[in-house]
């Protein structure tokens, strides 16, 4: 009974430490996310928007205040992965807006950019062959691809995760980075300790992400 209770205790602290790397990631997209929009509010302020730009502008926001609202009453991995879908939303409506401005047609619905979700929605998919590696086709937002096509490096975001920094397309995501997380600090290390080396790995995270710059315009 009592070995049972602990396996459940364990489980618990687990799942918790799990959502704490989770919610770390994501705490700082939807910051980026707010200076984003931050910097578009800057940018319309003496513009006469048409009615299809300001519907996209107002929904951005929307989407933006309901990834706050979620993530701050988050209490799960599975919380903070939907989270992530509504500052996909938000990121798409802030392209919308950016192009419309523009004159140009509106952006596809499409998967984030690979090298850095917060770079915004992809504009166009690339042949890319990564170091080592073999060619493969890739979704890339329009800064990237600039970079691609100029010989350059694209900005990449990257993750620790236990020792090793990890670029964020091979680390599968919030919900597996928090997962591996947790595994590379081993079984049964919970509590104060586990939280030492998951806030230590959130701090790094911040401290090594990229990809400030354009964010995908």
């Amino acid at each position: 009974m009592f070995g049972g209770r602990r396996r459940r205790r364990e489980e618990e602290l687990a799942a918790k430490d799990r959502w704490r790397v989770a919610r770390r990631i994501m705490d700082e997209d939807v910051t980026v996310l707010g200076e984003q929009l931050a910097e578009l509010h800057l940018d319309t302020l003496a513009d006469d928007l048409d009615p299809a730009t300001r519907d996209h502008y107002r929904r951005a926001l929307e989407h933006y205040d309901q990834a706050k609202a979620g993530l701050a009453a988050s209490t799960t991995v599975e919380d903070v992965t939907a989270v992530e879908q509504l500052t996909t939303d938000a990121r798409y409506h802030r392209a919308a807006v950016l192009a419309l401005l523009a004159g140009d047609p509106l952006p596809e619905r499409r998967e984030p950019c690979f090298f850095d979700p917060r770079h915004g929605p992809s504009m166009q998919d690339l042949a890319w062959t990564p170091p080592g590696g073999t060619e493969r086709s890739i979704a890339v937002c329009a800064a990237d691809a600039r970079r691609l096509a100029g010989d350059e490096q694209p900005e990449v975001r990257m993750v620790r995760v236990g020792d090793r920094w990890v670029p964020w397309h091979e680390s599968g995501g919030v919900a597996e980075v928090s997962h591996r997380a947790l595994t590379a600090v081993g079984r049964g290390q919970h509590g104060d300790g586990a939280r030492r080396v998951v806030d230590q790995a959130a701090v790094e995270i911040t401290a090594r992400s990229t990809g400030g710059g354009s964010f995908g315009t």
